[in-house]
């Protein structure tokens, strides 16, 4: 599961996460802004589902007649662990930007963060 607002195709992590989407055994599930993946920065996210194939990828959708913005940016790891970053995955953000992140080793959490997003999909996203 990872959540973010920017995916381009100079990062190292969007070749990263590809790898990990092939491994047989391996769930991934991606959660996009529609809105910040609809400029001319990277790619859509059609494009993102396309790359990551077999992964499941999701693009917020309306709610309440207004966009739904997902500036989130958290990856759960094997249902245990929980990174939670400031950082999109981008060039800029992997070598030029500042940026902040924690991992913590907390299984309730995490899979608490994956039941939530769960969810959430079918109120504040739309399947790829």
């Amino acid at each position: 599961m990872r959540s973010t607002s920017n995916f381009q195709t100079t990062s190292l992590l969007w070749h990263g996460l590809r790898g990990a989407a092939q491994r047989a055994g391996v769930s991934v599930r991606v959660y996009v802004d529609s809105h910040a993946t609809s400029s001319e920065k990277g790619p859509d996210a059609v494009q993102i589902a396309a790359w990551l194939n077999p992964a499941v990828v999701f693009r917020t959708s309306i709610f309440d007649g207004k966009p739904v913005r997902n500036p989130t940016k958290f990856v759960p790891v094997h249902h245990r662990w929980i990174v939670v970053t400031s950082a999109d995955f981008s060039w800029s953000a992997e070598f030029g930007n500042v940026e902040l992140g924690v991992l913590v080793d907390d299984a309730d959490l995490a899979e608490a963060v994956e039941r939530e997003m769960r969810g959430a999909e079918e109120v504040l996203y739309v399947k790829t």
